[in-house]
């Protein structure tokens, strides 16, 4: 077996050595990414280096291919079997010799096993920690510099912020939209009481989640007691004769039936509804103790209602804010509002850039 080391700039082209110095049926035991010169570890060049191995039988094979027979190299299936066999057995032997030999600074760095401990998706945290210098680097061993360079990198992606804004000339409209679950009720009605009962604002309620019962009584309560009106629709005719009834109003709240992310039906239903008025502000209300791959489904089918802002809810009950960094790493949309527990109207907050970062980096 001949097993050989390349390093090139970037991956293409450390393939391209491999093809050519290999053959096609090379096997990549090994890759890395790693910085070459610079100082102390800054402004240094990145490189990708790759580990091959051919089986010298299989080298010949592919150099002379175009001088053999293709029907010569069919003709016995079971020294191909036995062939793919040892190849198997070379490999796992090299991944056992890799094993053992040490890890570099670059992967073993405190803070990506921090941010994947975290649930920042490994891409993404390879991206957030990239061209930062190594925390021993930094004179005295003081990490903290390091992690504030970290931490302002993670604010800058949480940083668009955008609350509910109020003219007192204009009636604002806002609708919440999301999975059955969430929070939608209960967070239509904690955005009521406070700006009703503590910013003195004229506000109505709208529900068109008419396929729960309680929900709509859960809705009616709290309207009852905050001490604002509260109408229920049941087609996109009934929510614009709604709006214009309240017309009036300062901020009008429409809470939505929960969907399933793959009930395209569904999905097309909240569309024709939010339609009524192009003015219409949609928030995307997901809960933080959603898993990651479920949540990015979320967010992909209902873009197509083009929410504007997302509100993540449930703060409390997540173990970490992974999932609401890598869905704003890959969807640049802006933050309103978290919530952080069930208590009407107090367990509500405009999202803050620097309190989630500090939230990701926890121990």
């Amino acid at each position: 077996m001949k097993v050989k080391l390349f390093k090139a700039q970037n991956m293409a082209e450390a393939m391209a050595q491999v093809k050519q110095d290999l053959g096609r049926d090379a096997v990549i035991l090994h890759t890395r990414r790693f910085k070459k010169g610079g100082f102390l570890g800054f402004f240094g060049k990145d490189m990708v280096e790759v580990m091959a191995a051919v089986d010298s039988a299989t080298a010949s094979i592919s150099q002379n291919k175009h001088q053999i027979n293709s029907s010569a190299i069919n003709t016995d299936a079971t020294k191909m079997t036995a062939l793919q066999f040892e190849m198997s057995n070379m490999r796992k032997t090299m991944e056992q010799i890799l094993c053992q030999i040490p890890k570099n600074d670059e992967q073993s760095s405190p803070l990506m096993d921090l941010l994947i401990k975290n649930d920042i998706d490994p891409v993404i945290a390879a991206n957030l920690i990239k061209g930062l210098p190594a925390e021993k680097t930094i004179a005295g061993s003081d990490e903290s510099i390091v992690r504030k360079l970290l931490a302002d990198r993670i604010i800058n992606y949480l940083k668009k912020v955008d609350g509910i804004k109020i003219s007192p000339s204009r009636r604002k409209t806002v609708a919440l939209i999301g999975p059955t679950g969430v929070g939608k009720t209960t967070t239509i009605a904690k955005l009521a009481a406070n700006f009703a009962l503590k910013e003195g604002y004229k506000v109505a309620l709208i529900t068109a989640d008419t396929y729960r019962i309680a929900a709509v009584e859960q809705l009616r309560i709290y309207g009852d007691i905050i001490g604002v009106p509260i109408d229920i629709v049941y087609s996109p005719d009934e929510l614009k004769a709604a709006l214009y009834r309240h017309n009036d109003k300062h901020l009008v709240l429409i809470d939505t039936a929960g969907r399933s992310p793959s009930n395209q039906d569904q999905l097309a239903e909240l569309q024709e509804l939010l339609a009524v008025d192009s003015e219409i502000e949609i928030h995307l209300v997901l809960s933080t103790t959603t898993k990651y791959k479920d949540a990015l489904e979320i967010v992909n089918k209902f873009m197509v209602c083009s929410p504007q802002k997302f509100l993540f809810t449930k703060v409390d009950e997540a173990s970490n804010l992974g999932t609401v960094f890598n869905l704003l790493y890959h969807f640049p949309t802006a933050l309103s509002y978290i919530t952080t527990g069930q208590s009407v109207p107090d367990d509500i907050e405009l999202a803050s850039s620097a309190k989630l970062a500090n939230m990701i980096l926890r121990d």
